[in-house]
């Protein structure tokens, strides 16, 4: 049975993720974050994919994503994954020894600006939720440090002025429970008038 393609249709933002097989880890020194830095930019040179945030981690990664053609994201991260598995299997001289992934990658839907934003903090604020660092822009591996090595385009909503001081206020556990749904049923975030992106308020 063919398998069920993901639903990234071109012009709408996307959240998607992977994570390593197993849950092990799958990155432990600079040298494997920079391969990493260096695939996806190349995937989206290759690509016509927009991308607007993203981040990193030991066994998994976040993209917040926007297509600008039909099955543009889903193509960009097969190339992206086969190729950053291959060089990882290589690079730790494990050729042969199974998937690199657990699966293929999982998305949903971002709609509304609030939404965007409020997805854009959860992917930045990743290292910080998991006791990585104190602040998320001292992670190197992602769009929120300094040092971001990856070219970020423009955003669908102006960025807020207090961006950098949102970022470090800690995201509440009903919005958390809202966007790991999300992700676990590949539905979107942000329709329902319940959640959290409608109660987005920044300081001046």
């Amino acid at each position: 049975m063919p398998r069920k393609p993901r639903h990234c249709p071109p012009g709408e933002i996307v959240h998607v993720c992977n994570r390593a097989a197993q849950r092990s880890q799958m990155f432990f020194h600079e040298f494997d974050y920079q391969q990493v830095i260096q695939v996806l930019s190349e995937a989206l040179k290759k690509y016509p994919v927009d991308l607007f945030a993203y981040c990193l981690m030991p066994n998994h990664w976040h993209l917040l994503l926007r297509a600008k053609k039909p099955m543009a994201i889903s193509k960009m991260l097969h190339w992206f994954s086969s190729k950053q598995a291959v060089r990882w299997r290589k690079i730790n001289q494990t050729i042969g020894y199974g998937a690199v992934y657990q699966n293929r990658f999982r998305s949903h839907l971002v709609v509304g600006g609030p939404a965007f934003l409020i997805v854009a903090r959860y992917i930045e604020r990743n290292p910080v939720s998991a006791n990585l660092c104190k602040s998320a822009l001292a992670w190197r591996w992602s769009s929120a440090s300094p040092e971001n090595q990856i070219p970020i385009d423009s955003w669908p909503v102006p960025k807020p002025k207090a961006w950098q001081k949102y970022l470090e206020q800690k995201i509440d556990d009903e919005t958390l429970r809202q966007i790991t749904m999300a992700k676990s049923l590949s539905e979107p975030f942000g329709t329902d008038p319940s959640q959290k992106p409608t109660e987005i308020r920044f300081a001046a």
